[in-house]
């Protein structure tokens, strides 16, 4: 148990503004699921999802997805050189947009919270793991199935329906109100959480995490060390970081998610997947999966 103030209680609001096509955002997935292991019990939660590619027929002139996908797949892997997360070494097509994937996870959180985290990583995964980006209904209706917990019908329906397009347009919205901290922030590093630009709106870079308690409020944009996600937590509510959760064991963790990069594990775990863990061969390392979920994807 660590020293100092105890944590006697209270809510730490969690803003996190994100995109399933962010290669960032996909490289701080373990500092982010170490974040809520460790201290979950004292956040509140909300996913943004910001919107990172409007159209790229607006964007790519004669863009063509198939054509594109080498050239993005380099581009990916250069986040992936500082990240240590997975790129899609064979990525089939280029997304045509965010937008749709956005929407499902709007969709998805309106049956819970925890539906909507785990369609967000569907996406990610059709992305960076797969390298088939689930960029239409098709793809994303493919994409969702087996999920637990979600009801796929209702999912259907929702994400056919005008509430989800009005969830993920406020979320466009709020992404393009970007605070004095991150239009201030100045530097040139990989990955640096300054402003953004894109189709003509500033925005919140992928992934920003802004905290706030009642000591205060944080803000740790981009790409950023798993110490300064700690340290906002101290700004928002002092002594929140203490007595954290003990760091789960291989068993602990896939019985709280169902796929892990190595990366995941060599950071929440420090060990090595179970035996009876499905694995995938995404080109230049292994993932690992669920029984349950390497049926539902069909591996």
């Amino acid at each position: 148990m660590k020293d100092g103030p105890r944590y006697h209680g209270g809510v730490i609001e969690v803003i996190e503004f994100t995109d399933p096509a962010c290669s960032w955002a996909w490289g701080t997935e373990p500092k982010l699921r170490l974040l809520r292991w460790r201290y979950g019990d004292r956040f509140a939660w909300r996913l943004v999802l910001g919107g990172l590619i409007g159209d790229m027929n607006k964007r790519v002139e004669n863009f063509d997805p198939v054509r594109m996908g080498p050239h993005q797949s380099k581009y990916w892997r250069e986040a992936y050189k500082y990240t240590g997360m997975s790129y899609p070494v064979k990525l089939e097509w280029m997304l045509w947009s965010t937008e749709p994937a956005g929407r499902a996870v709007k969709a998805a959180e309106m049956q819970s919270d925890e539906a909507g985290a785990r369609v967000l990583r569907r996406m990610r995964e059709s992305i960076f793991i797969y390298g088939r980006p689930a960029d239409s209904t098709e793809r994303i209706l493919e994409a969702v199935r087996g999920i637990d917990g979600l009801d796929e019908q209702r999912f259907a329906e929702d994400f056919a329906g005008e509430s989800s397009e009005k969830a993920f347009r406020e979320d466009w919205e709020e992404t393009r109100r970007p605070n004095e901290y991150v239009i201030n922030l100045r530097g040139d590093r990989p990955g640096i959480g300054n402003v953004k630009e894109s189709e003509g709106h500033k925005r919140f870079a992928f992934p920003t995490v802004i905290f706030r308690g009642s000591d205060g409020e944080a803000t740790v944009p981009g790409w950023c060390e798993f110490a300064e996600y700690e340290r906002a937590m101290e700004t928002a509510l002092s002594g929140s970081t203490a007595a954290p959760r003990p760091d789960p064991t291989p068993e602990e963790y896939f019985g709280t998610w169902p796929t892990a990069t190595q990366k995941e594990l060599d950071m929440l775990c420090e060990g090595d997947a179970p035996d009876a863990a499905a694995t995938y061969d995404w080109g230049e390392g292994t993932f690992y999966l669920t029984g349950a979920e390497a049926k539902a994807r069909g591996i």
